[in-house]
């Protein structure tokens, strides 16, 4: 009786052992490169908008681009009446973003056209471009579904943003391999200093052979034909 418990107290203890490992790699990999964002727009024409804070954007993984967005304003009768009035003029929907708690506070911005973000009904995709340490954000872009605006108003009133998050990370260029390269002229060099000639029999030469062929051939089929 006793080496059956033992055996299954062993074998529940390897199982919390795979399981907590299990789940500090998914922590790991949740935590890599965590980073709060704030989303900023504006709700006024003009040439000097005024912002305010809209959104929150938790990254929480760079690598498999997992983030976590949550609206901290809510819509109201009086944005969606800013929003009609960008919209009656044409006039662009500007977004900002920058990372909460930074010192030096570095927004990166994009916009796109009022009547887009109305007619979907606050329905957007948010690109974030985030450098490869999950550092900082270097680079925003928002695509609403409507892409061509039709003048007409959303089938449902807009009652919140409907944002789906997108996390990417530039991929660095391929770095030549110069040292390969210069080694392999050094060693041309070493060559051409030494007098040394890799070249086959036939390639070096080829100059001298192939006139005497030609006369051999040449002579030889006359004598043949003599003989006749």
């Amino acid at each position: 009786m006793a080496p059956a418990i033992l055996m299954r107290i062993s074998a529940l203890a390897l199982l919390l052992l795979a399981w907590g490992g299990a789940h500090a790699f998914q922590e790991d990999d949740f935590l890599d490169g965590q980073l709060t964002l704030v989303v900023e727009d504006a709700l006024d024409g003009g040439p000097e908008p005024v912002f305010s804070p809209r959104s929150t954007i938790q990254v929480r993984s760079v690598k498999s681009g997992s983030a976590v967005i949550s609206h901290t304003r809510p819509w109201t009768s009086q944005l969606d009446t800013k929003l009609k009035s960008l919209v009656d003029t044409d006039d662009l929907y500007r977004i900002r973003v920058y990372q909460k708690g930074s010192e030096d506070r570095r927004y990166v911005s994009t916009f796109t056209r009022a009547c887009q973000i109305y007619e979907s009904s606050l329905t957007e995709t948010l690109s974030l471009v985030v450098d490869s340490g999950g550092i900082s954000v270097v680079g925003v872009g928002i695509f609403p579904p409507v892409a061509v605006c039709g003048g007409e108003a959303p089938p449902t009133p807009p009652a919140h943003h409907n944002t789906t998050v997108i996390i990417r990370s530039p991929i660095p260029a391929p770095v030549p391999d110069t040292a390969t390269y210069i080694e392999k002229l050094e060693a041309m060099k070493n060559e051409k200093a030494e007098g040394k000639d890799n070249r086959s029999f036939l390639a070096k030469y080829w100059i001298y052979i192939v006139p005497v062929v030609l006369i051999m051939v040449l002579f030889g089929g006359g004598q043949e034909g003599g003989g006749r």
